[in-house]
């Protein structure tokens, strides 16, 4: 965004006048097709062999990483290497100025 102001108003507070240095127009309907090709390249942190087991999913700012392990502690371990491992998620977070909540992931683990 460039040359973009906005004032914050919530509780009885409105702030002034100030830029706004990064993010999307709300409302335009090309956002979303925008914000899916902002975030595809988050989506190549998983290894493409399938014999790997891992599987990465998005949708806006959504995203899900699978992977299958023989264990719950070696699949969260192969998760964590995901997000923390060079060009992994969360290199990509800070690159792009997209700061992930960490206290809302969450590892779900499935067994047969």
């Amino acid at each position: 965004l460039e040359n973009h102001k906005t004032v914050l108003c919530f509780n009885n507070f409105k702030s002034d006048l100030f830029n706004v240095g990064g993010g999307i127009d709300q409302g335009c309907p090309l956002s979303p097709l925008g914000f899916i090709f902002y975030n595809s390249d988050v989506l190549c942190v998983t290894d493409p062999n399938p014999k790997r087991g891992e599987l990465s999913l998005g949708f806006l700012d959504n995203i899900v990483l699978v992977d299958k392990a023989e264990s719950y502690e070696e699949a969260n371990k192969k998760l964590v290497h995901m997000m923390e491992k060079e060009g992994g998620t969360l290199e990509w977070s800070r690159e792009h100025h997209a700061k992930f909540k960490l206290d809302k992931t969450a590892l779900v683990c499935l067994s047969k």
